[in-house]
Parts: C-alpha cells; structure tokens; sequence
C-alpha cells in the first residue's frame, strides 16, 4: 500500500470512529432524555386496585386546588396500615384514591352507622369489608377541623373515612383524574 492509500485509509478509520462516537454520544443523550420523561410521565401515573371507584388508570396532579367531588389520592393512614397490610387489600406503596366529601369546617355525622355531611346522608358506614371481616369505623360527629378532609365513596363496602377518619391535607399527594377505566 502506498503512503497515500494508507493515510486515506487511516483519514476514513478516524472519521468512522469519530462518526460512530458521535452517534452514540446522540443515542446517549436520547436515552437519558426518554428515561427522564418516563420517570416524571411515571409518577403521575397511578392504578386504582379497589372497587370503590372504577379500576384503572388515574393521572396524579400535585398542587391543584379541592373541592367537594374531588378525587384524591393519598397514603393509607397509618392507623390502619396493619390492617390493610394484614387482609392484603392493596400492594405495598399503593396510594388510595377517593372522593372528597367534606372540607374543613363542613360538618360530619357517623354516629348511627350513616355518613351524613351539612345534614346530607351520603350512605352507611360499613361495618365489614367484603369478606365480612368486622371493620373499624371512625366516630365522628361536628366541623371538620382545619386542614382535614373527609374521604368516601358511594361504593358501600369502600375503605374510606367513615372507616379510619378524617385525613389531614398534608396527606394528600394530589388530585386524580380518570384515565382509562373499565
């Protein structure tokens, strides 16, 4: 091989290294890019696992204002996290997600085995789960207290306030809205 062929041989052996370096170092970057969107995208993402709403997907949205009618999705409290971990009603980390019913202020009756809000009755207050397993239930009767809300569903076996209480607003990671459903 001449001089000549063998630095055009070397010229094209470096651009090809360089080209193939660059278009990973693009690949790379696409790779960081699509993970950083699929962790923030991901974390908004919630399933809903019980009854008491439709199963499915929920979209989380931090920081938004609430009002009665509301969805929200929250830790489970810690006074019953034995129990829900006990009789499995939900994976490990599941967040809840139910109906805002009372605000701070709104008042709240579980006396007599019925939810009533403002003087509305909105339905029992479950006295066994689904397997008929006795439940707790809060007694509750007057204003919510500031920075608490009252959580429940229409749905009569759902594990909600009338169960373990009113949850405080620094419980509440966001509100949700339905994805898709079923």
């Amino acid at each position: 091989m001449t001089d000549v062929a063998v630095t055009a041989w070397r010229q094209h052996r470096v651009a090809t290294a360089r080209a193939l370096a660059l278009w990973l170092s693009a690949l790379l970057a696409a790779a960081a890019l699509l993970s950083a969107l699929a962790c923030t995208i991901a974390s908004h993402l919630l399933w809903n696992w019980t009854p008491s709403l439709p199963l499915g997907l929920y979209w989380l949205s931090p920081d938004r204002p609430l009002a009665v009618g509301t969805l929200v999705a929250f830790p489970v409290p810690p006074r019953v996290q034995e129990l829900v971990r006990e009789r499995k009603y939900l994976p490990p980390g599941a967040l809840l997600i139910k109906p805002v019913v009372a605000l701070s202020n709104d008042r709240v009756c579980t006396d007599g085995g019925t939810l009533v809000v403002n003087g509305s009755a909105l339905g029992a207050v479950p006295a066994e789960d689904s397997a008929q397993r006795p439940l707790p239930h809060a007694t509750v009767c007057g204003p919510l207290s500031e920075g608490q809300v009252f959580l429940a569903s229409h749905y009569p076996k759902s594990f909600d306030s009338r169960t373990f209480g009113p949850v405080s607003l620094t419980q509440i990671r966001g509100t949700v809205t339905p994805l898709w459903t079923y």
